[in-house]
């Protein structure tokens, strides 16, 4: 099937989503290594740092899955439309 590609702004636009999806994923569990790390160093309890750094990673996770699945989903569509393409035959 050689089907021109269509639709370049909305594959960069699923991509980019992905990628800030992963940034936010990473930044999430950094949160929670330094809620960990530096919960004996902060003046504030520890259980309150902690509880912090883990609320930072279930955030993370929530935000990750909506930003992953949104640019799943924009890919998915494109797809679909691409693949719609391909079975109409050419015109002669």
């Amino acid at each position: 099937m050689n089907v021109p590609r269509k639709y370049g702004l909305v594959r960069a636009i699923a991509f980019i989503l992905k990628l800030i999806a992963v940034i936010v994923l990473v930044a999430g569990i950094i949160s929670l290594v330094g809620g960990l790390v530096m919960g004996n160093q902060l003046p504030l309890p520890r259980w309150l740092a902690q509880g912090g750094g883990l609320a930072a990673l279930v955030a993370a996770l929530l935000i990750f899955i909506q930003l992953y699945a949104f640019g799943s989903i924009l890919s998915l569509l494109v797809n679909i439309e691409e693949n719609t393409r391909g079975m109409i035959p050419p015109r002669e």
